[in-house]
Parts: structure tokens; sequence; C-alpha cells
């Protein structure tokens, strides 16, 4: 262990970049598969909806989540439930072959938005492993 100390705020940034990175690559990819479908219609289309229960707690991780999900072709989010357990998003994925790996998706994607979006806990913040 080296015990160097980064600024306060720097793995949230790195985390942001991280996911900036990710997304776009994403992004990208799911419009390549909207791309096939449109030049090839008809053989790619697999529709699901699922539903996903969220660790996003405030509504601005909320919104940004369903915000970049609807961004994403070929997916939309349609509908927040607000229960004791948390918040269930449902989701329409038009690729969803299997709505398991959907599922996952969605979650990955919180999942690394909540990294960028909370503060790191006070252990992990200071110290770089």
């Amino acid at each position: 262990m080296t015990g160097r100390t980064r600024a306060p705020g720097a793995s949230r940034l790195l985390a942001s970049a991280h996911f900036l990175v990710w997304f776009t690559g994403e992004f990208f990819r799911a419009n390549a598969v909207v791309l096939r479908e449109v030049l090839t219609p008809g053989h790619g289309i697999d529709p699901a909806v699922i539903r996903v229960r969220l660790r996003s707690r405030s509504m601005v991780e909320i919104a940004t989540i369903m915000a970049l999900i609807s961004l994403t072709p070929g997916t939309l989010a349609l509908n927040l439930t607000t229960a004791s357990r948390g918040p269930l998003l449902t989701v329409h994925g038009m690729h969803a072959s299997d709505p398991e790996q959907l599922r996952a998706s969605v979650q990955e994607m919180e999942d690394r938005l909540l990294a960028c979006l909370r503060r790191p806990a006070p252990a992990e913040e200071g110290v770089d492993p």
C-alpha cells in the first residue's frame, strides 16, 4: 500500500469519465443494432417489457436513469412505481430476446450512474489502493 491520497471528489470525477466513455460506447452500439433493423426489417425485433427494482433514491438519480434509458435507442422507460422496497421501473426493450440480460444491463447502467452521482464512502475517498 502506498498511502497516496486523492483530492476529494477525484474518484467521482474518474467514475464520471468512465461512465461517459462506457455510455457513449453503449449508445453507439444500440444505434448500430437499430440501424441494422432499419436496413433489414423484421429480423431482430424481439420486444420485452421488464421491471427493475432501482437502488436510486433521489429524484435526480431516478430522473437521470430514466432519461438515459429512454435516450438509448431500442429502450424506453415506461413507468415508475414507488413502493416501500424502493422504486420499480418498467422498461421496454426492442431487442430483448433475453429479458434477464436487459434487466442486467439496466442495473449495470444504474450502478455506473450512481458511482458518478453519489459521494464515495469516507474510507474509499481518501486512500488510493
